[in-house]
């Protein structure tokens, strides 16, 4: 078997660790680095390539017009902003890849081209930042605007923003500071530039106020949607990717692949990922009764889906009958997240039906012991070409140690695995395979 790539994917942002979990809150405090921390030096003894942390700028109410199964659960708030996070990660850390979530529909293009250029710095080549679009109403009411633009014109917003960051960080000219002593220069003004830049969205003068980074953070993208598949492929160097079968990930693989080839782009130059959630069993009856409870379709189980799929699509479905086929419906927020909601069940299944089969599929979860979810990580990674993996689930340390202290060493029997890290930045992590 190949070696894969693998990374964690926090979904639940800097926010509420282990709720739900009988260990929850022993021994520390979601709200401080620590357990964070913690977690960073797990993945990267573990020869994880990076870590992602998601973020949101809403309460979301969208699920019967309240916030109350969102905050009763602590799904997707409360959260700190990810950004302060990162300089604990990377003081915790020497070689894992630290990737924090920027919005290019509310972080204006130089505040983010210099924030990154500076958080570079202390990263010695390891940040990424993980660039979405805020598909939401709710978040866009934060930030003065009564709705969020429509779905396409975000992501043509959000190429121009990714050119004047990246014109921002070329600027300074590789060679432009001297710190000649000698001579009174620090740095040659000849090699400092405006970038001018006067687009369809941003005018932007520059040049960057900060000391230009040695090499730029690596970017990541998660796009679902054909625009958004598009911007990910022509942009993006790693793609956080959803997917619940082999034949709907090396589709999805193959298509952003094509993209970044129409771009003028080598077909791996991007690391396509795809995120699962491993639970390791001690063995078949407790594989099946774990199963078993994860497929049970309570009213909690209901309220949890549904708030979640609201939230991520702006679409109430505490207003569709749960015995009626679910009709036809169409967002402007992630289009790609509604797709893989409705196509979970054959066309025409009720809400409930749908529901019912996601529970028992259980979307990205992957159920055994770990010989067996690493053989299965195998298989798919062989089935789709490449080029790995991203765990997902809260950080608290019951976790993270349950799901890695059993499953890695089964990877690396396997060869699946790195067994550490090379020096060479996050980047060239990517690059090693």
């Amino acid at each position: 078997m190949a070696l894969l790539h693998f990374g964690w994917f926090l979904g639940a942002g800097f926010g509420v660790q282990g709720w739900g979990d009988p260990s929850y809150g022993i021994g520390y405090d979601w709200r401080q680095p620590p357990v964070y921390q913690d977690a960073a030096r797990a993945f990267e003894a573990n020869g994880f390539d990076l870590f992602i942390i998601e973020d949101g700028v809403t309460v979301p109410d969208t699920y019967g017009g309240s916030a109350e199964v969102n905050l009763a659960a602590a799904r997707f708030v409360p959260k700190h902003d990810p950004l302060p996070l990162v300089p604990y990660l990377l003081g915790a850390t020497s070689r894992l890849g630290i990737v924090p979530t920027l919005s290019a529909s509310f972080y204006e293009p130089f505040t983010a081209a210099r924030l990154l250029s500076t958080l570079q710095h202390f990263a010695h080549g390891r940040l990424g930042f993980n660039v979405v679009t805020s598909g939401s109403d709710l978040a866009a009411q934060n930030y003065g605007l009564d709705k969020q633009v429509e779905h396409d014109l975000r992501y043509d917003r959000a190429d121009e923003w990714v050119d004047v960051v990246r014109k921002l960080w070329r600027s300074w000219e590789p060679d432009a500071i001297l710190e000649d002593v000698e001579n009174g220069v620090y740095a040659d003004y000849r090699k400092v530039h405006t970038i001018d830049h006067d687009g369809r969205f941003f005018k932007v003068r520059g040049p960057l106020n900060t000391a230009p980074a040695p090499e730029d953070p690596v970017m990541v993208q998660a796009g679902a949607s054909g625009r958004g598949r598009d911007f990910a492929g022509k942009n993006s160097e790693v793609v956080l990717a959803l997917a619940s079968t082999p034949e709907r990930m090396r589709e999805y693989r193959d298509s952003i692949r094509e993209v970044a080839v129409a771009n003028g782009r080598p077909a791996d130059s991007l690391k396509v990922l795809f995120v699962v959630q491993p639970i390791i069993t001690a063995n078949a009856e407790e594989t099946a009764t774990v199963t078993l409870a994860r497929s049970e379709l309570t009213q909690a189980a209901i309220d949890e889906q549904l708030q979640s799929i609201s939230y991520l699509t702006g679409i109430d479905f505490k207003t569709f009958d749960l015995d009626a086929p679910l009709p036809a419906l169409t967002t402007n927020s992630n289009q790609g997240t509604l797709d893989n909601f409705v196509r979970s069940a054959p066309e025409g299944s009720t809400l409930r039906e749908i529901l019912a089969t996601r529970a028992k599929k259980d979307g990205l979860a992957i159920i055994g012991t770990a010989d067996e979810v690493a053989d299965r990580l195998g298989e798919l990674g062989e089935a789709v070409g490449g080029d790995g993996f991203l765990f997902t689930g809260q950080v608290h340390p019951a976790n993270v140690h349950r799901t890695l202290d059993r499953l890695v060493p089964a990877l690396r029997r396997r060869g699946l695995i790195r067994t550490e890290l090379g020096n060479g930045g996050l980047r060239q992590n990517l690059l090693d395979f």
